[in-house]
């Protein structure tokens, strides 16, 4: 089975390293002060006064329609043995990128993930998955984009980040828009999302891949290089769907649904649901959750039970970046 986990990790040129020996950062040190992480409330409106509550918590108010969207980011880079995270001003977590951005009353949030199988080639992975993220931010805020086609908005940034200085690399994406009491989504790879209300799951994304572990990816290879994964953009799941006041949407990269099964993810949401907890708390919950699950050795996760299905041992969680944005539709 060893064989057959090298085969898996090394079968093509660019691939995630996820059964390599480095992964396994068992001495990092975990607490909240690694958690690096942002907060935005994006108000399309000036809310009506309801019932006190505790900031970024759902509140009882006199209007369904959505008014206000409250987004928050955490996450923890794979390897931290040089400490705790400071990326939040790049907007990246390791491999992983984000962003968060608003034109007028339209709110776009999107995560990218850099496929690490390029850093045997000395190349930075987190590169391409930063410019990618960085593209999309520009656009939104300039306007140049159609909310209902979070997928052109992906396809902009692919070819703009092709300019100079062009960064070499592959990465999934997911972008979400809310943008009239509508949710539009593009997902393109692993990485995805999951929208509830009242406690339930109403949509969650679907994961595309080529075969196990081999995502669906953006790539830029070296000039004149062939025969690496590539796909494009219109290829990403398109959704729409209508949001309510309430409504909870998780955005994140694969390294927190690698680690966290369905039912954990609701179960840490219940406090946001309750207004017991505001939007970061639960993002910094969240994050924390899936980090420690990800080196836990008896943690049967998510990862480790699709690897069974496809002949492989992986037991235990999946050490990777984690990246993950939390909206709450207020």
């Amino acid at each position: 089975m060893v064989a057959g986990v090298r085969l898996l990790a090394y079968g093509r040129l660019a691939v995630r390293a996820v059964f390599s020996a480095s992964a396994l950062d068992l001495g990092s040190s975990i607490g909240p002060e690694a958690i690096s992480s942002g907060r935005r409330g994006f108000s399309s409106s000036t809310s009506k006064p309801g019932k006190p509550t505790k900031e970024g918590s759902p509140s009882p108010a006199s209007s369904p329609h959505v008014e206000n969207v409250i987004a928050s980011c955490a996450g923890f880079p794979k390897d931290m043995l040089n400490g705790p995270s400071t990326v939040n001003d790049k907007g990246v977590f390791g491999d992983d990128a984000w962003f968060i951005s608003r034109f007028k009353n339209t709110f776009v949030v999107g995560v990218a993930d850099g496929v690490g199988g390029w850093r045997k080639y000395g190349i930075d992975p987190s590169a391409f998955s930063r410019r990618l993220m960085k593209e999309c931010e520009k656009r939104v805020q300039g306007g140049e984009f159609d909310p209902k086609k979070p997928e052109s908005l992906l396809d902009f940034a692919f070819r703009a980040s092709a300019e100079s200085p062009r960064p070499v690399g592959s990465s999934t994406a997911c972008v979400l828009v809310v943008h009239q009491e509508k949710l539009y989504s593009a997902n393109l790879g692993d990485s995805g999302f999951m929208v509830v209300r009242n406690g339930k799951i109403i949509s969650k994304s679907r994961e595309q891949v080529h075969y196990f572990n081999a995502p669906f990816q953006l790539t830029l290879p070296p000039e004149g290089y062939q025969g690496f994964i590539g796909d494009r953009a219109d290829m990403a799941d398109k959704e729409e769907m209508d949001v309510k006041k309430g409504d909870i949407i998780l955005l994140a990269t694969d390294g927190v649904w690698d680690n966290l099964s369905e039912q954990q993810v609701l179960d840490q949401l219940k406090a946001l649901d309750e207004g017991k907890s505001n939007v970061q708390e639960v993002c910094n919950a969240l994050a924390l959750t899936a980090r420690r699950l990800a080196f836990d050795s008896k943690h049967n996760s998510p990862f480790a039970m699709k690897a069974r299905e496809h002949g492989f041992l992986a037991p235990g969680g999946k050490p990777d970046d984690i990246t993950l944005v939390l909206l709450l539709i207020a």
